[in-house]
């Protein structure tokens, strides 16, 4: 049995995880609409904020809901593979993932505070 197969699910997870969470910050701020009354308002901030208390924690939920379906479904897909591969390729591409996921935000965040 592959050792590497629980490891390289949980690298997949984290993946999908730091990607979900850039493009829902992101969306969240730029998808905005106009409200009864007439003020610009985040339909997607408002979801998360009224099923979770604060689009922050919403974000973490389903940040983590998100982690724990991808690890566990990838890790039953592949429970049977005997592939031996490296897992330093699926590393590389985490970091590389959370890198530019990092920049993204600050840059993003930076484009905000300036506009």
């Amino acid at each position: 049995m592959n050792k590497h197969y629980f490891t390289r699910s949980i690298i997949i997870g984290a993946i999908m995880a730091i990607v979900f969470v850039v493009v829902i910050t992101i969306t969240g701020e730029l998808y905005k609409i106009t409200g009864a009354d007439g003020k610009m308002v985040s339909p997607i901030k408002d979801l998360l904020k009224s099923l979770h208390g604060h689009h922050w924690v919403g974000k973490g939920i389903w940040a983590v809901g998100l982690f724990s379906v991808t690890t566990i479904a990838t890790f039953l897909v592949n429970y049977k593979n005997q592939d031996e591969r490296s897992l330093n390729p699926l590393i590389a591409l985490l970091t590389t993932t959370l890198l530019v996921g990092t920049f993204t935000l600050l840059v993003f965040n930076i484009y905000e505070y300036l506009a």
